[in-house]
């Protein structure tokens, strides 16, 4: 009865470092993995309070049958924004564009060009930034 006794405490001891070693290598950096992403998170969201962008003007010239449109976006929050990742959305579709600048730094105003848009009604122009901030002017002729 003693060694069947001792063989059974080594065998359960052996299961529970095998079940503690299989949860530390999978759920740790599980949990670190999480830890990381509520950290980014949190810079996405304080870079979204902190982010705000206004259409201060808006030009329209002929580009043929159809019209270039010239817009003046200024910075008007506190966090660096990249142009490139903007969108532009004319009466909802997206366009491409040129931009002045490759950054779009606090209290400073970049140009964008969005060329060959058809039609010559208003135009409900929406810009949204890299962060998801977003503005809009209706251009109405």
């Amino acid at each position: 009865m003693g060694f069947s006794l001792i063989a059974a405490a080594a065998i359960l001891g052996f299961t529970v470092f095998m079940a503690a070693e299989i949860i530390t290598s999978d759920v740790l950096p599980t949990i670190e993995t999480i830890n990381d992403s509520y950290g980014d998170m949190k810079d996405r969201l304080h870079d979204q309070l902190q982010t705000d962008i206004n259409i201060s003007v808006v030009s329209r010239s002929v580009n043929g049958a159809n019209y270039d449109y010239n817009i003046s976006v200024q910075n008007t929050g506190s966090v660096t924004l990249y142009t490139e990742d903007f969108m532009i959305l004319i009466n909802g579709t997206g366009y491409a564009f040129t931009c002045s600048h490759r950054y779009l730094h606090p209290e400073n105003t970049v140009y964008f060009r969005v060329a060959d848009v058809a039609g010559a009604e208003a135009k409900r122009i929406k810009v949204i930034s890299n962060n998801g901030i977003a503005d809009y002017y209706a251009y109405i002729s």
